[in-house]
């Protein structure tokens, strides 16, 4: 009897390591078959929270009524997408062209594949209040002086290895720089910008967790330099970085802030500064295709 209990025992054990060991391998076989956003249907797919991505993805599932839908997988930090695509908890991750430069370009570019690549661009601009009329005046002479001393195409060239800001802008030559009144700024002679310092490549932070690094970054310093001023950065969860911006807690959003009407219709953005589209990225296990072309 005892030696029954033990053999007993011994099998339980094993049943329970093997389900851990299990849940912790990653689950991508080889099998997933994901060209583009029509094939996310019965696939699990991460996103990140308040994105276009997640407003896309949300939208094909209500638009799919009573028929197998999307598992979608909603994160606040970009970087748990990938990781959640790593371990095999995820089939796909569905995230700007930008970003997913950023993971299928650096130093871990074996373990993802680009699938797909929107045709239509998503342009980025700065998110400004209404009533800055005047900063924002100062911000769009400044962005086209960057554009054509070619300040812009070289942070774009270091971030990305490619020149994401080629024909954002019509500017031939540097305009002159408004004035910009202390009464635009929280602080005088300070551009304080709201960013989510947590999406690479436009802005994250360095080893050290404290030092913020990326396009957007750069870009902030580049513009403040230009109008003669300290630039101050707010990090702020991607998901409450509007209201941050319309209750004063910053002058700015440079974040990877796409171009929409609906915002537009609420804050003042600025002419693009660079281009971009929604991507698709599946783990490097996968059995894929080769990535579609289209706007970057």
């Amino acid at each position: 009897m005892k030696t029954t209990q033990k053999a007993l025992a011994i099998l339980a054990a094993l049943a329970i390591i093997i389900t851990v060991f299990a849940a912790c391998t990653p689950q991508t076989t080889g099998t997933v078959n994901i060209k583009s956003p029509d094939d996310f249907y019965g696939h699990t797919i991460a996103v990140q929270n308040g994105t276009t991505s997640f407003e896309l993805i949300t939208a094909q599932n209500e638009n799919r009524g009573d028929k197998d839908k999307i598992t979608v997988s909603a994160y606040e930090d970009v970087k748990d997408c990938f990781k959640e695509l790593s371990a095999g908890r995820v089939d796909a991750v569905y995230v700007d062209s930008v970003v997913a430069a950023y993971y299928t370009q650096g130093t871990d570019s074996a373990d993802y594949n680009r699938v797909w690549l929107d045709k239509t661009g998503e342009p980025l601009g700065i998110g400004l209040r209404k009533s800055s009329t005047e900063l924002a005046a100062a911000i769009e002479a400044a962005l086209d002086t960057l554009y054509v001393n070619g300040k812009l195409k070289e942070i774009a060239l270091k971030v990305f290895g490619d020149d994401f800001t080629a024909g954002t802008r019509t500017a031939t030559t540097a305009p002159e720089i408004p004035n910009v009144p202390d009464s635009d700024l929280k602080k005088a002679g300070k551009l304080t910008v709201g960013c989510e310092i947590a999406y690479p490549p436009m802005e994250y932070k360095q080893d050290d967790g404290k030092t913020p690094m990326g396009f957007d970054i750069d870009l902030a310093k580049a513009i403040a330099e230009v109008l003669g001023l300290e630039v101050e950065f707010v990090d702020t969860a991607w998901t409450g970085i509007e209201a941050g911006l319309r209750n004063k807690q910053y002058d700015c959003i440079i974040s990877s802030y796409s171009i929409t009407e609906a915002r537009q219709e609420v804050f003042y953005q600025t002419k693009p500064y660079i281009n971009q589209a929604q991507c698709i990225v599946v783990y490097a296990g996968t059995a894929v295709p080769e990535p579609s072309s289209g706007t970057p």
